[in-house]
């Protein structure tokens, strides 16, 4: 069977709401787009609109839930049948969500009288699966272990996975119901290893919704993400496979997951002045400094009257720029997280990263292998806890991800 072109992410349609391995796992949903005020009320089930692309193009939910599984098992065959139970699990309730919402699907479900909500999931694999269930030899060399980071603190508990659960939706009633329904169905086969809630301003909510949200920090975050439209975009964000064994991920990315915790209370105690220059962008409006506007490219070389550069050599953008890391480039959706207080009394929120790309090696660790060697001035404000990567295939124009069953 011919394999996904590299851009079939790009022009499959809303009937690819989910992509699953030949077989077996996994794949793309269609996350839904966040709707403006005069859809917020009129959206059909599911979100749906024909022409919708999958969910790596379309924008962002308000609100997520990831959460990563381990296959309970023992020896290769055992973790191969779990995994392919849960696929077929999946499958079909994931079809059902997206079609029907969970108040189609489950009597009584806490989503009764709430709108769709742009309900859209995704899932993903890990390479520790492949593993375990026999498969080392069509694990891609994309899907290796992230390196360690000088920024890392990261705790096991909150690290790795089997499989990846991502559900996005406009409320968070609806995406956190939709995820316990999905992890229910499969309790006696995964076990849950971390899970962690995000959200995004509401588009509704906002004075502006076309203009790009802002973090806990205050800063505008997102500003510079390759689009569809670009030449680079097929190349940067979606995975070349021709190989056989490596087939089934061709035309899919590769996520990174970081949870990353804001040291808000030191950070609010700069000044505006200093987390602009920690940064390299103003605050008011995100434009880079001694740029007008949000999208200006920044300008690496430009000094100011005393010769001093105009963006600081530790500043974060400067660090992260494709100039200072072989022209890395990541489509990177964040979402806040608040989970109150620690027992210790310090503030427990930051920034639930997601990162697709073609090749992890030369996006995020490229980038983050920069910002370490720099010394980057955010750094001192943010501590990375937690962290995986995944692989996420395509969907085929008709729901399926062609190519060799992954699991026997």
């Amino acid at each position: 069977m011919r394999g996904p072109s590299r851009r079939g992410l790009l022009t499959g349609g809303a009937a690819g709401a989910v992509g699953l391995a030949a077989g077996g796992l996994l794949g793309a949903g269609v996350n839904r787009p966040e709707p403006d005020p005069a859809l917020a009320v009129t959206l059909s089930r599911g979100g749906h609109r024909d022409g919708l692309p999958p969910a790596l193009l379309t924008p962002t939910p308000s609100h997520v839930r990831v959460v990563a599984l381990d296959v309970v098992g023992d020896g290769p065959e055992e973790v191969s049948e779990r995994a392919r139970e849960v696929s077929e699990t999946w499958r079909a309730q994931i079809r059902a969500l997206h079609e029907h919402g969970l108040e189609g699907v489950v009597e009584g479900a806490p989503t009764r009288g709430l709108h769709p909500a742009s309900l859209g999931i995704t899932l993903g694999l890990g390479g520790a699966l492949l593993e375990r269930a026999g498969l080392g030899d069509r694990r891609p060399e994309e899907l290796e272990d992230l390196p360690e980071f000088a920024a890392d603190r990261l705790r096991p508990e909150w690290c790795g996975g089997d499989l990846m659960l991502h559900v996005g939706a406009e409320d968070p009633v609806v995406a956190g119901a939709a995820t316990r329904h999905l992890v229910d169905l499969v309790g006696e086969r995964v076990r849950v290893r971390w899970a962690l809630p995000g959200f995004r301003r509401g588009a509704v909510t906002a004075k502006d919704p076309s203009a790009t949200p802002r973090n806990l920090m205050g800063q505008i975050d997102g500003t510079v993400n390759p689009r569809p439209d670009q030449a680079v975009f097929a190349s940067q964000v979606l995975a070349a496979h021709p190989d056989p064994a490596t087939k089934w991920m061709d035309g899919g990315s590769y996520v990174v997951v970081r949870r990353i915790r804001m040291l808000l209370d030191g950070w609010f105690a700069l000044s505006e002045h200093e987390r602009e220059r920690v940064v390299g962008r103003r605050l008011d409006d995100g434009a880079p400094l001694g740029g007008s506007k949000e999208d200006d490219r920044p300008n690496l070389v430009a000094r100011d009257d005393a010769g001093r550069p105009v963006i600081a050599q530790d500043a974060h953008i400067r660090l992260a720029s494709p100039e200072n890391t072989l022209g890395a480039r990541m489509l990177r959706r964040g979402f806040d997280y608040d989970l109150g207080w620690d027992s210790e009394g310090r503030a427990d929120a930051g920034l639930l990263f997601t990162a697709w790309q073609a090749d992890p090696r030369t996006g995020f660790t490229a980038v983050q292998r920069s910002l370490d060697e720099g010394g980057d001035a955010l750094g001192e404000y943010i501590r990375h806890e937690g962290g995986a990567v995944f692989a996420v295939p395509p969907a085929g124009e008709d729901g399926q991800v062609p190519g060799p069953e992954l699991w026997g």
